[in-house]
Parts: structure tokens; C-alpha cells; sequence
């Protein structure tokens, strides 16, 4: 897995995986995501989202919740909900 430390937010951005829609059979696309707490990220890759191209489940900017998973043999992080936020 990728991980590189981020001198600006002292953050490590780690690769996470999110399923790709609308394309017939279950596809997903690492993307980097910035860890905010354990099994909580902010998704990254806005240079590399085009909508027009790829409908992502959670585009960039998205808080999500993370779970360890086995994809096609290798343990992964894949993206499974939108992180619900307490209202004050």
C-alpha cells in the first residue's frame, strides 16, 4: 500500500478503495485518502476524477468509513459508507 507522510498537514495519505458504478459488475479504484481516526479518511484524487469518465460511489472530499477487505488477494481498505457527522 501507498503511504506518504504530507510535510503540510502531517497527515499520512494511504490508498483506499472505492467501488466504481454504473459499470455492469463490481469495480473499484484506488484512490489516495488523508486518515483523519481509525477506519475514518478524507478522499483525495481530485486530479484524477473525471465524472464523465467514472462514476465513483464517493468522489473526492468524501469523509468515509473503511473496512479491511480481500480484494483479487490482497488485503485493502475499500470505502463502505459516507462518515455521519454530528450536528451542534
Amino acid at each position: 500500500m501507498l503511504e506518504d507522510r504530507d510535510l503540510n498537514t502531517n497527515k499520512m495519505e494511504n490508498m483506499i478503495y472505492i467501488q466504481l458504478l454504473n459499470e455492469g459488475t463490481k469495480v473499484y479504484r484506488p484512490v489516495p485518502a488523508s486518515e483523519i481516526e481509525n477506519k475514518v479518511y478524507r478522499i483525495g484524487g481530485e486530479e484524477i476524477y473525471d465524472p464523465d469518465e467514472e462514476v465513483w460511489e464517493f468522489p473526492p472530499g468524501t469523509v468515509v468509513i473503511v473496512e479491511e477487505q480481500i480484494l483479487e488477494g490482497e488485503n485493502v481498505l475499500l470505502a463502505i459508507k459516507v462518515k455521519k457527522t454530528k450536528k451542534l
